[in-house]
Formats: C-alpha cells, structure tokens, sequence
C-alpha cells in the first residue's frame, strides 16, 4: 500500500471497525439498551460477554446476546478480548521476551562475523533528531489517580504513588497484555514523541497531575481498560488538542486559555480519548517481538526503536493533525463520545459546545478549524444529543478549574 493512501485505509478501518466480528463487553456501565440511547431502559451486561453486532446507529451497535436483540454503546464495548492494562514504561521479562532477546543478540553477533550492515535496515529512524522521548518519559511517570493532592513543593519530579477510589478499576492480573495494545501504546508513543520534538511539554507536575485526574475518571468509565490514559500540556498559542494512539493526549496552552470551566475541559480530553476508545486510528497487529528487540539491540545506547515502516505510519499520522484532519463522521462519532463520557462521570454534558462556541470567536483557532468540521455543524449535533442526556442520580463533580486556569504560561 502506498504511504500517502496508509491514512484513509487507517480512517476506514476506525469507522468500520464495530461492523465486523464480536465485541466483548468490556464497562461495568454497559447494558443492553432498549433504543439506541444512553438513557433507555436496559439491562445490565457482564464484563467478557460476547455479543454479535448486526447493525450500527451512530455511536450505538445492535447486538445479539444469546436469544436477546438490543443496543449497546459502543464506549462500553470493544473488538478486543478483555486484556491487563499496559504499564507504561515497564520492560517485559516474559519467557518469549528473553528468548527473543538471545535470539536478537545471536543474529547480531552472526551478522557482525559475516560484515553485514544490518544497522542500515533495523536503525532508528532520525531519533535524535524527530523524537522527544524524555519529555514523554517525564509524562509517564506522572502518577495517575482520580484524587488530586496539593503537594506543591514539586512542580517537576512526580513521586507520589497511584490512589484508586470510587472512580478507579482493577486489573485482573491472570489475563495478558494484549499484543494489539502493545502494539497500539508503541506506535503512540512514537507518534506522541514527534509531537513533543514539535511542541515543548510543559513540566508542571501538579497541573498535569489534576488533568490526568479528569482523564482517570473518564477511562474509568470506557471500554479501554487496557490503557493508560495519559495528558500532557504544550507550550503553542495555537487552540488545538491531540490525541495519539495507546491514549497519549495532549492539550495546547492556547486552549486551556480559553476554557471556562471543569465541564470544559473533561469536555475536551473526553473528545480526544474517543477517538482512542472508538479505534479511530485503525486497528494494530501485534507486533513481533524478535524483530523489535532486534532493533533495540542494533540502536544506541539509550535511544527508542522506531523502525521505518513504523516512522512511515507516524508521519502519516502526523499529517493527519496539521493539514488532513480525520474524517467527519469519527469527529462528529468522538464529539458524541465526548457528551456520553462526562455525563457517566458527573460532569454537564454542555462542556464540549460550550468550549466550541467560544472557540469558533477565537483568534489562534485556525489549525483547529482547518482540520476538524464546520464548528456550526459541531455545535448543532451536540445541541441535539445533549438534549437527550439525563444527569439524574448521577453525583456532580465540584469544579475546580478556577485554582488551575492561572497556571498556564507561568
């Protein structure tokens, strides 16, 4: 497949994704729904269920559970199997791993006796160069907890260990990684890397600490389980958000500049983590592990393996954020996900347009416009689907944006 088409297989693969096989239940918020709507009546599906899809309705698929018909959200189900969640920056010590290590240090040593430059195909593909990986290693070692603490003595070494409450989960440690997820969180990561050569991370530990509380709180909530979501602050005047493979996120300070509230800002983040939810990017094969250890092996000393096919794809990607933008039906898709998510969670399903209403008066929003739809057509659609959002028994979050908003730019 030729690169510059990489991109619309990707796009086709994310809007067709739910059309074709099982999907696995994957939230303890998902029920089998009488109409295609959050609020109607339901009953409860179990975590692992396999359901058979027989149709789709925006973010809504009909399925088949045993002798039943109904609709389920797409926000709580997934084509992957349940699987562990990834943690970040841990290295393997499976028994595959290690094998495939000998096995990558044995053909090096082969290759070295044989004065073959294999260090020409496998290299790292402009590492120094097109990639910021610590900055992105300093995001990851953010901890990530529903509850922020205001431990402002530390503004950059985050050492605090991770706090579960109501809102968080638990992994069940006998099920595996999933290749695909791993697969998926190295591409992101590669990708998020590029950006953050592009744009500067802001290192502001209590701040990003209270923005991965929000995204905790929404993952919680979803289908993806199996990743960690992550938030990172840029330093651009630009009003844009990003969002990366494996659930690397990334908000502009001209954004936060603009918003107004909490509600605003879950608004937003919940924007960017439907595109992962809704596996807008595609899907992502497993990746194999002799040949990415290999590559490690053959890279220098301390440096991150972004190999050429995967360099191919990330540039692709790469455009997709600055000039191509997705397709119109996956922003609008990410923009209904947007309103589902923070109304399951306790925040007013109004954010996300309200933030867009202002944005569309903004000066500095240009990229923003250019790559994302017609924000009236944006707006209209979450009028509409707001209107048939209920809060009722769902607990308020307090807002607490007003002791943050006067950190950006300092």
């Amino acid at each position: 497949m030729r690169p510059n088409k990489l991109i619309y297989f990707i796009l086709f693969l994310g809007i067709s994704l739910f059309a074709k096989g099982n999907v696995y239940v994957q939230s303890n918020k998902a029920k089998l729904l009488s109409q295609p709507k959050l609020n109607a009546d339901g009953t409860g599906l179990k975590i692992g269920e396999v359901l058979t899809p027989m149709g789709e309705q925006g973010l809504f698929v009909q399925v088949r559970v045993e002798e039943k018909t109904g609709w389920v959200s797409k926000l709580f189900v997934s084509p992957l199997p349940p699987g562990n969640q990834m943690k970040l920056g841990i290295t393997s010590n499976s028994s595959e791993a290690v094998v495939a290590r000998q096995r990558a240090s044995d053909f090096t040593k082969t290759a070295a006796a044989r004065g073959l430059s294999e260090t020409q195909k496998m290299r790292v593909r402009g590492e120094g160069e097109l990639y910021d990986f610590e900055s992105l290693r300093w995001l990851e070692s953010v901890p990530l907890s529903a509850e922020v603490t205001n431990d402002k003595d530390d503004k950059s070494s985050p050492n605090v260990s991770l706090q579960q409450n109501l809102f968080s989960f638990t992994s069940n440690q006998s099920l595996p990684v999933l290749g695909e997820t791993k697969a998926e969180v190295k591409m992101g990561r590669s990708l998020a890397a590029r950006l953050l050569k592009k744009y500067p991370i802001v290192k502001d530990l209590e701040f990003t600490r209270y923005l991965n509380s929000i995204a905790f709180r929404l993952g919680s909530v979803s289908s993806r389980k199996d990743l960690e979501f992550r938030v990172g602050i840029i330093e651009s005047n630009e009003i844009n958000a990003f969002s990366c493979p494996g659930g690397y996120l990334f908000l502009t300070t001209g954004a936060l500049k603009k918003i107004q509230t909490e509600a605003e800002l879950a608004g937003i983040i919940a924007h960017e983590m439907g595109h992962v939810i809704l596996f807008h990017n595609g899907e992502f094969k497993e990746s194999n592990v002799f040949v990415d250890i290999l590559s490690g092996l053959l890279s220098p000393p301390g440096s991150e393996v972004v190999n050429s096919a995967m360099a191919t794809a990330i540039t692709e990607m790469e455009k997709q954020f600055f000039e191509t933008g997705r397709d119109v039906k996956v922003e609008l898709e990410a923009d209904e996900a947007a309103v589902g998510l923070v109304s399951q969670v306790g925040y007013s399903p109004l954010g996300l347009s309200s933030f867009l209403n202002t944005m569309s008066k903004s000066d500095g929003a240009e990229l923003l416009k250019k790559t994302h739809p017609e924000t009236n057509v944006r707006i209209a659609k979450l009028v509409f689907i707001e209107s048939s959002i209920s809060m009722e028994g769902t607990p308020i979050i307090v807002d607490r944006w007003s002791e943050y908003k006067n950190r950006i730019g300092k």
